[in-house]
């Protein structure tokens, strides 16, 4: 029997997307962790499931372990980093309206650096204009070439276009103007970065987001140690909100599942949205990380009540295991205490003549007095997290109510 179907007592057939739901798996990567995270894998695979699994801040070696994992499915595999010669997606493809891709790009802008309110607006208008001439000329456009097209060289697309002619007006005003170009300057080194950072050349191939998450294929997005903090973010967040549309566009996508491991980041209103989508549709997120504090602390806790099961491995640290302590709960317990009452007259020389000298003689009291009462303790210390074996987990689920120390076998 599979190891999480065994865990949680469910059946290998079990639809555990929507059995367990959103799932946590939390700890030091021990040989326990690694044997439920193979395993998980393997479930995705064996169930036929579209497949994405986003890894950040991995070695080529551990991304190539990933790869060898899947590679006996017989799966497509997408391989999209920036080190991959197969990173051919169209980012573009996965959003439908100008406006959906102007938002988009903004948010990529922003992973590169500080853009103030009024410099987002303008920038999220100018790309949503540009778009919607282009599409009016019926001309393909990518990520990639967006980024090259300047000021000037929107007017004169919006010129060519075959807009309304009222909102060809409204367009070219509002790219002609002194704040715009000034503006634009307001985000030019955003925009700068994300043309160098290798993104725009990864992510503006020919394949179309939905042709690559749909039909069971399996997708691995990572981010290499040897890349800056800020492209790994933007890569990885790109992904995400294109998976995250093209789920809400098309049911040919499910089912899906998507393992996060190793985010310590992630953009939280996309995530947020992912987690949802469990609700309603064949759509599951698993969550591997080491280190709950830290994605606490970037991602905030709301996304831990979108969590359905929990596998909870040896914490490192003795916060990560009292938070896991408090998580798990508290509970009554009765215990008990015990009060004493000396016997008066006491003699301490009581045994002088039998033993030849002055030698204390032991406490006696009169009477004992036991009391029972209530004390509010944590059905597992934080002790127990910190002292878990390699193959030892605690195992969590939230309906019908699974709280319990198993073992990985």
């Amino acid at each position: 029997m599979n190891i999480i179907c065994k865990l949680f007592e469910r059946p290998e057939v079990d639809n555990i997307a929507k059995s367990l739901g959103n799932m946590m798996i939390s700890g030091v990567e021990n040989t326990g962790r690694n044997a439920a995270y193979r395993d998980l894998v393997r479930h995705q695979l064996y169930k036929n499931r579209t497949l994405l699994i986003f890894q950040d801040n991995v070695t080529l070696e551990e991304h190539s372990q990933t790869k060898a994992l899947i590679s006996p499915s017989g799966r497509k595999i997408y391989d999209i980093s920036l080190s991959s010669t197969d990173t051919n997606i169209d980012i573009l493809t996965a959003f439908q309206s100008p406006n959906d891709k102007a938002s988009f790009i903004v948010m990529l802008l922003l992973c590169f650096g500080n853009v103030g309110e009024e410099d987002r607006e303008d920038a999220s208008t100018f790309y949503s204009y540009l778009i919607r001439a282009l599409n009016s000329l019926g001309e393909r456009y990518t990520l990639e070439s967006l980024m090259k097209i300047k000021v000037e060289d929107a007017i004169d697309i919006v010129k060519r276009s075959s807009m309304d002619e009222d909102d060809k007006e409204e367009a070219i005003a509002f790219l002609d103007d002194g704040k715009t170009y000034s503006s634009f300057r307001g985000w030019w080194k955003c925009r700068s970065m994300l043309k160098t950072s290798g993104i725009c050349k990864g992510l503006s191939g020919d394949r179309t987001c939905l042709d690559v998450f749909s039909k069971g294929n399996v997708s691995i997005i990572s981010g290499y140690t040897g890349e800056d903090e800020k492209t790994r973010k933007a890569l990885l967040n790109a992904i995400l909100y294109a998976v995250k549309a093209c789920a809400e566009r098309s049911a040919t996508l499910h089912p899906m599942s998507i393992i996060l491991k190793n985010m310590d980041f992630m953009d939280g209103e996309v995530a947020e949205a992912l987690f949802e989508y469990n609700r309603s549709i064949d759509f599951v997120v698993y969550v591997l990380m080491a280190d709950i504090s830290k994605f606490i602390e970037k991602n905030g806790n709301q996304l831990l009540q979108k969590v359905k099961s929990f596998l909870i491995f040896a914490q490192e640290s003795y916060g990560n295991a009292k938070f896991w302590s408090d998580f798990l709960g508290n509970r009554d317990v009765q215990e008990r205490d015990f009060s004493y009452t000396r016997r008066k007259g006491f003699n301490p020389f009581g045994t002088m003549w039998n033993t030849g000298g002055v030698v204390d003689t032991p406490k006696k009291y009169h009477s004992t007095t036991m009391g029972v009462h209530k004390v509010n303790k944590p059905i597992y210390p934080p002790e127990i997290f910190q002292n878990l074996r390699s193959d030892e987990v605690m195992c969590y689920l939230r309906d019908p109510l699974i709280r319990r120390k198993s073992r990985v076998e």
